[in-house]
């Protein structure tokens, strides 16, 4: 009987570790010539997808640098807490200062938005990426 519970505790375990693993959400914003913003939103998990949405994204310059700021919404009914960072890319869609950020943390009450801030790392980066995972 011991060995039973056992078990069934030990894959409960298992299970639930396999489910919190590298949950993504990602914003793509293209900042055309024109100066025109372009986003389209990337998700390859149901459970951050379904309660995180990009509620807006803004861009501007300081001095010839992008500057983003992006306003992460939480549509649930309980809080969410995970990871953010921005993946900066060049006009041909090259990362731009591999590993130059680290993961943020961020924890959004029920409900709640907020808005995150980036400025890219040099004058050649004409879009982002903001990564998003638990």
């Amino acid at each position: 009987m011991r060995k039973i519970i056992l078990k069934t505790v030990m894959l409960a375990g298992v299970s639930m570790a396999m489910l919190g693993c590298a949950v993504n959400e990602t914003a793509t914003v293209v900042v055309n010539e024109d100066g025109s913003v372009a986003q389209v939103i990337e998700s390859n998990s149901n459970v951050l997808a379904a309660n995180l949405k990009i509620a807006d994204t803004k861009t501007g310059f300081v001095g010839n640098l992008l500057k983003a700021q992006v306003e992460i919404k939480n549509d649930s009914g309980s809080a969410l807490s995970f990871q953010y960072k921005f993946k900066w890319l060049d006009k041909s869609g090259f990362e731009v200062a591999i590993d130059g950020r680290p993961w943020q943390p961020l924890t959004i009450t029920p409900h709640e938005s907020k808005v995150v801030q980036g400025i890219a790392p040099n004058a050649s980066v004409n879009s982002f990426k903001i990564l998003v995972q638990d």
